[in-house]
């Protein structure tokens, strides 16, 4: 998570006793007079992946799926969803909107527990948990039985051949109707093909004699309409911006920093071409998400990057709630902090839920039922991603509920401490140690436990919570 400060702004809060409180606040903050593009993370007001809590109280309505909506704009979002805000010299949101990726029936689905790839019309999407956030599902995350050969609609992130999916939403049973969205090809009679978003550039045929008037070729846009399983039959389409911005703007952008040989800068967050030359704060956060802030040029749709900032938690805990403290401000119950326990190995860990601009998420966060630390208590499993603050302490980014009761298994990802493998005997992470004992411990690369140094980071998994590694894997 972000350590900076930006501008202040007056925020809307939904307070413990569920009443919504607004006033000023010295310690919460916005981004002025800019165009910020990310994904959801929580609600009361709109929380955004950069760590910041926007002010919509101001906002009377709101553009969501083509669709103008009028009222409490959050009654139409959900958790995990990519958008587009603008926000005034306050920090307070001007306009908003939100369009899925991808709508179509999945095929094709592996994995387990919400770790999910699976198809829609070829294109690969993956899921991972507890990043993504399902809904209208009959459980969360589903099984890989229910997410097969249904209709869903999708929010993510282009990585290459790979849709990252962070929201996905199951479509009432009956809804045949999807959309997709590509460049428009060659133009024969009333058909053409529609070449996808993804690197490898797939297509598919498009019927296009229901539409009142063509496309042109060349251009990129949604259409509408229903799959056969082969064709598409286009009802109504929509020109699209190829990027996420659209116009000459101050601008920042959350997501994977990436390498991208056919972006014009070599660098892209997004659907976005990043210019990252002149921003040596970008330097070395390749592959990680990041906030790339700077002015987007619309003329060669660009956002040229001034500062980046890393937001990546990459750090992980399935753990016991042994404490939680929440802030004494009653308008900020997300701020706080938790300790957690890892069954007989030690512990516990204090994570630090940070206040605005570095809110964490709530996995279970929705506008009906606004999710915060007193839906936490002792003896309760979660699960926890965090970063070190750089002090001894750790940030807490996203935290899901994983049960009452206690944990049956506990896990933990992080680095190697110093001096904290001893092969045969034990292995301490993050302080918490663990005994790895031979043959009893599985090590994954089968010769890991004869490579293993301080620093290296691992995924220990301890089955039964009885303080001893069941599986050490080692971090990719």
């Amino acid at each position: 998570m972000k350590l900076s400060i930006i501008s202040s702004a007056i925020l809307c809060t939904v307070a413990v006793t569920g009443l919504v409180s607004c006033g000023s606040s010295s310690n919460s903050s916005a981004t002025s007079g800019n165009a910020v593009v990310g994904k959801i993370t929580g609600f009361g007001s709109i929380i955004m992946n950069n760590g910041v809590e926007y002010d919509t109280s101001g906002l009377a309505a709101c553009e969501v799926d083509d669709q103008s909506v009028s009222g409490v704009c959050e009654d139409s979002l959900s958790v995990g969803m990519h958008v587009t805000l603008r926000t005034d010299n306050n920090g307070a949101v001007t306009s908003f909107k939100y369009d899925d990726d991808l709508e179509g029936v999945s095929s094709n689905v592996t994995g387990t527990g919400g770790n999910y790839t699976f198809e829609v019309y070829g294109v690969t999407i993956s899921t991972s948990s507890p990043d993504t956030q399902w809904d209208d599902f009959d459980t969360n995350p589903p099984t890989a039985a229910e997410l097969a050969g249904v209709n869903v609609e999708i929010s993510g992130e282009w990585q290459g051949d790979v849709l990252v999916a962070s929201y996905v939403e199951k479509q009432s049973a009956g809804d045949t109707s999807v959309e997709v969205k590509g460049t428009v090809g060659a133009i024969t009679g009333a058909g053409f093909q529609l070449t996808l978003k993804n690197k490898a550039g797939t297509t598919i045929p498009v019927d296009a004699g229901g539409l009142s008037q063509l496309p042109a070729e060349g251009a990129f846009v949604e259409l509408k309409g229903t799959f056969d399983g082969t064709t598409f039959i286009a009802t109504d389409f929509d020109a699209e911006d190829t990027d996420d911005f659209e116009d000459d703007s101050e601008a920042e952008i959350t997501g994977t920093l990436l390498a991208n040989a056919d972006s014009s800068t070599g660098f892209s967050i997004g659907n976005t071409n990043v210019d990252i030359s002149g921003a040596a704060s970008c330097t070395g956060l390749e592959g990680t998400e990041t906030e790339a802030k700077g002015r987007f040029d619309q003329a060669t749709s660009v956002l040229v990057v001034e500062k980046c900032e890393s937001e990546e938690d990459d750090l992980e805990a399935r753990c016991q709630i042994s404490k939680v403290t929440m802030s004494a401000d009653l308008t900020k119950p997300k701020v706080g902090s938790v300790e957690c326990s890892l069954g007989n190995s030690g512990g516990p860990l204090v994570f630090t839920f940070n206040d605005s601009p570095n809110l964490a998420t709530f996995s279970d966060d929705t506008t009906a039922n606004t999710a915060n630390l007193s839906n936490f208590s002792e003896g309760d499993c979660a699960e926890i991603k965090f970063s070190s603050d750089g002090n001894g302490g750790y940030n807490a980014g996203l935290i899901k509920h994983e049960g009452n009761g206690g944990c049956n298994e506990v896990e933990i990802k992080g680095p190697v401490d110093v001096g904290g493998f001893n092969d045969g005997v034990d292995i301490t992470v993050l302080g918490v140690t663990f005994t790895a004992t031979n043959p009893a411990t599985m090590y994954s690369p089968g010769n890991l436990n004869m490579s293993l140094a301080a620093g290296d980071k691992v995924k220990i998994i301890d089955t039964d919570a009885n303080g001893s590694a069941d599986e050490v894997e080692a971090d990719e």
